[in-house]
């Protein structure tokens, strides 16, 4: 899977799984709700999780996204993500992600009930592998 076939996959709304360097050094992994531009992985978050907290400390950052059913396509990314603050292009992405999850005349109330929310992780891909059938 690649290109057109990659997009349109993590198009689709399941969830990534994040997963980040703990302070000991242990992998630690958690589900996001996230973005997939073509180029780059965006996840909306509080600067206050543990994540985000390990991406400031270490960059390394690998993503999951898998289905569960019949193909069992997935794709797994790494690289090294950098923790973006009040960026004007913020606002508009936190709507982009939102939008994938919940339905649109729902998106704006769900966005202004987290006003204090400006973090976004962003991940651009240093290597990618994709499968569309798992088996």
């Amino acid at each position: 899977m690649e290109g057109d076939e990659l997009t349109a996959f993590l198009d689709r709304p399941p969830m990534a799984i994040i997963s980040t360097v703990s302070p000991s050094g242990a992998p630690h992994a958690v589900p996001v709700w996230y973005r997939y531009d073509g180029e780059r992985i965006t996840a909306w978050m509080a600067p206050t999780r543990q994540w985000v907290k390990n991406v400031l400390a270490d960059p390394r950052i690998a993503v999951t996204v898998a289905e569960g059913q019949p193909p069992f396509a997935a794709v797994t990314m790494r690289g090294h993500a950098e923790v973006v603050e009040d960026a004007d292009w913020i606002d508009a992405e936190i709507r982009a992600i939102t939008a994938r999850y919940i339905e649109p005349d729902e998106v704006e109330a769900y966005c202004s009930a987290w006003p204090q929310l400006r973090t976004m992780v962003v991940l651009r891909p240093e290597r990618v592998n994709a499968w569309g059938r798992g088996y």
